[in-house]
């Protein structure tokens, strides 16, 4: 074989080589984002939760003080819609009567659109 074409093998050899490297780099960095965004989402889903368990405890509160018409049906937290909803009932355990109330909130940010829709609901059930 005559040095002419052993040069040109060389050339085609690192051409390879480089090619695999910028693979390798390029999932590396693909699978650095998708942790990245995994993290996020994680993050802003406990962030809904706490959203959710603020917006029970409000539901909560206005529930004990003036039944289920004071119990907001939505409001904003920390950029977080939650909304709330309250049903109550009757018991009645003679001789003593009270109410049951069984609420709901629920937290949710950004859209299903656009992959970033976060929602957390929490349950309570509470007497008065």
């Amino acid at each position: 074989m005559n040095a002419s074409h052993q040069q040109g093998f060389s050339l085609v050899a690192a051409i390879f080589v480089i090619a695999l490297a910028l693979l390798i780099v390029l999932a590396a960095v693909l699978s650095l984002s998708v942790r990245s965004r995994s993290t996020v989402l994680a993050l802003e889903g406990s962030r809904a939760l706490a959203a959710a368990d603020s917006g029970l405890e409000v539901a909560i509160a206005r529930a004990l003080a003036g039944g289920c018409a004071a119990v907001p049906a939505s409001l904003t937290l920390e950029g977080f819609d939650v909304t709330l909803e309250c049903t109550a009932f009757a018991a009645d355990e003679a001789p003593t009567t009270y109410t049951i109330y069984r609420l709901t909130a629920r937290a949710a940010s950004g859209s299903f659109a656009d992959s970033t829709l976060v929602s957390r609901s929490v349950r309570a059930t509470v007497t008065q």
